[in-house]
C-alpha cells in the first residue's frame, strides 16, 4: 500500500484577513502613538507658545544693520534642527524694527529707466595662494588677504586708503600677509586705515530725469509728471490706507529721491511699497547726462529737505522706527527641522547689512509691544492653527478608529481547534474544516 502524502494545510482566505486587519491596526496604533509624541515637540508647543507669545498679527518692517557669524555662539538667529542647541554655523542678525513707509504711485513717466549695482560676490574673486611656490612673485594691485590666502580686489572695487604699515615680500613673508595690502610686484605694503570703497557700477542717466527710486540694488529713473501717495504713515502707530493724494508735481522744480522696498513698472509710471526718507534736490545739484551711484548715495545721504513736513508722506525711517536696535529670529523657536541649509539661505536674504554701500535687507517681520529683545521674521497665527488642527485630528482618530477596530475584532473573532480564526457573525462554508466537508459531500451522494 502506498504512503499517502500529507498535504499542506491552506489557511482559508477569511483567517489571512482577520491576521492583515490586525496586523495593519496595530501598525496603525504604533504610528500614531509615536506621531503623538513627535508632534507635542514640532507641532503642539510650538502653537502654545505662539498664541501666548503676544506678538502681534500684523506685520511691520525690519531693516538689518548687523550680521555676523562668530565662533562663540551664544545666540542664533536661526539654527537647522530644534531637538538640539545650534553649533557650527551660527547666524546672528540685528535689525532696526519699524512701521511701513508710504505707498505711491509715480504716474505719466517717460525714460523710465533702471540701473543695478550688486555686491561683490567674494567667491567670484581672483584668489592667490602665496604660500604656494612663486604664484605671488607678480602680485600687483589692491589685496584682502589672511595668512598668504589674498583676495584682488583691484578690479571689484575703487577705493580710497594710504599704505602707511609695514612692507613685506609676498613670496618670503607670506604667513605674515593679513589684512589689506597695496602690492606692487610682489613688494607688499599695510594699509592700517579703514579702506573707503565703491564698487564699480553703471552710471545713472540723469537727462530729463526728476524722479529717483532706490530699491535694492537698484536705481529707477526717470521723468514723472506727478506721484500720489495711496497710503499715510502715522508716525509708530498703523498706517492706514487713503485716497490718492498728490505729494509731488513737476511743476515745482524739485527733484524727487525716495527708497522703497519694491518698485515695479506700471502701464504710465512706477509703483512703489514702503518708500521712506523722501528728500527734494534742486535740479541743479545733479550732474548731467549721468552720474556714478556714489553721487547720488552723497545727494540723498543730505536728506535736508522732506517731501512732506508732517512726515505722513514719504516719512524719515526715524519717524517710524519703534526699536532701533533689536535681535532677529526666524521663528519663535529660531530654529527649523528642515535639514536643508534652510538657515543659511535666510542668512543671505535677510543678514544684508548695508556693508560696502551694499543695499541693506529689508523685510517683514513681528514684534512684541512689551518685549524690544526680539522681533520674528515668520508668524502666522492661521497658518499655526490650521496646522494644529491637522496635527491634532489626523493621529488621533488614526489611533481612535485602530483602538477600536482591535476591539471590535477581539470580541467578533474565534480561534478554533484547528487553530483557525474565525468570525463569529459571518460563518460560512469557506470556514468549514476538512472533516465537515466530507461529510457534507458524502450526505449529498447519498441522497442521489
Amino acid at each position: 500500500m502506498g504512503h499517502k502524502k500529507n498535504k499542506p494545510r491552506m489557511i482559508p482566505e477569511q483567517d489571512r484577513r482577520i491576521c492583515g486587519s490586525i496586523c495593519f491596526c496595530q501598525l496603525t496604533v504604533v504610528i500614531s502613538c509615536v506621531a503623538l509624541v513627535y508632534l507635542t515637540v514640532a507641532i503642539y508647543i510650538p502653537s502654545h507658545r505662539a498664541f501666548k507669545s503676544g506678538i502681534e498679527p500684523v506685520p511691520i518692517t525690519c531693516q538689518a544693520i548687523k550680521s555676523n557669524n562668530p565662533r562663540n555662539c551664544q545666540w542664533a538667529s536661526c539654527g537647522e534642527w530644534c531637538l538640539t542647541k545650534t553649533s557650527g554655523f551660527c547666524p546672528q542678525i540685528m535689525v532696526t524694527a519699524r512701521r511701513n513707509g508710504t505707498d505711491m504711485q509715480l504716474e505719466n513717466c517717460s525714460r523710465l529707466q533702471t540701473f543695478a549695482c550688486p555686491p561683490v560676490d567674494a567667491d567670484a574673486l581672483k584668489k592667490y595662494n602665496c604660500n604656494n611656490g612663486s604664484e605671488c612673485g607678480s602680485l600687483t594691485g589692491l589685496f584682502n588677504c589672511s595668512l598668504g590666502h589674498c583676495a584682488n580686489w583691484t578690479d571689484a572695487y575703487q577705493c580710497r586708503y594710504k599704505a602707511d604699515g609695514i612692507s613685506l615680500d609676498s613670496e618670503r613673508d607670506n604667513m605674515k600677509m593679513t589684512g589689506f595690502f597695496e602690492c606692487k610686484k610682489s613688494r607688499c605694503v599695510e594699509i592700517k586705515q579703514q579702506l573707503i570703497c565703491d564698487r564699480y557700477c553703471n552710471k545713472i542717466a540723469t537727462t530729463n530725469a526728476n524722479v529717483f527710486v532706490l530699491y535694492d540694488d537698484f536705481v529707477y529713473s526717470g521723468e514723472c509728471t506727478n506721484a500720489v501717495a495711496l497710503t499715510s504713515a502715522n508716525g509708530t502707530d498703523p498706517g492706514i490706507k487713503i485716497q490718492p493724494t498728490e505729494i509731488w508735481h513737476k511743476d515745482m522744480d524739485q527733484v524727487l529721491i525716495t527708497s522703497c522696498m519694491t518698485a515695479v513698472k506700471t502701464a504710465n509710471g512706477l509703483k512703489g511699497t514702503d518708500c521712506i526718507n523722501g528728500t527734494l534736490l534742486d535740479d541743479g545739484l545733479i550732474p548731467n547726462p549721468s552720474m556714478n551711484f556714489t553721487t547720488l548715495w552723497a545727494l540723498y545721504a543730505n536728506k535736508s529737505r522732506p517731501v512732506d513736513p508732517t512726515q505722513r508722506f514719504l516719512p524719515m525711517q526715524s519717524e517710524l522706527t519703534i526699536y532701533k536696535s533689536t535681535k532677529l529670529y526666524i521663528n519663535l523657536d529660531a530654529c527649523v527641522n528642515t535639514l536643508r541649509g534652510e538657515c543659511k539661505e535666510f542668512f543671505g536674504t535677510h543678514g544684508r547689512d548695508g556693508r560696502n554701500k551694499s543695499a541693506q535687507s529689508r523685510f517683514p517681520c513681528y514684534y512684541d509691544k512689551n518685549n524690544n529683545a526680539s522681533v520674528v521674521a515668520r508668524f502666522d497665527l492661521h497658518k499655526t492653527w490650521r496646522e494644529l488642527v491637522i496635527a491634532v485630528v489626523v493621529p488621533t482618530v488614526m489611533f481612535v478608529v485602530s483602538s477600536a477596530t482591535l476591539c471590535i475584532i477581539t470580541r467578533s473573532v474565534k480561534v478554533g481547534d484547528d487553530t483557525k480564526m474565525r468570525c463569529k457573525y459571518c460563518v460560512g462554508s469557506g470556514d468549514m474544516t476538512d472533516e465537515e466537508t466530507s461529510f457534507n459531500r458524502g450526505t449529498t451522494r447519498n441522497n442521489t
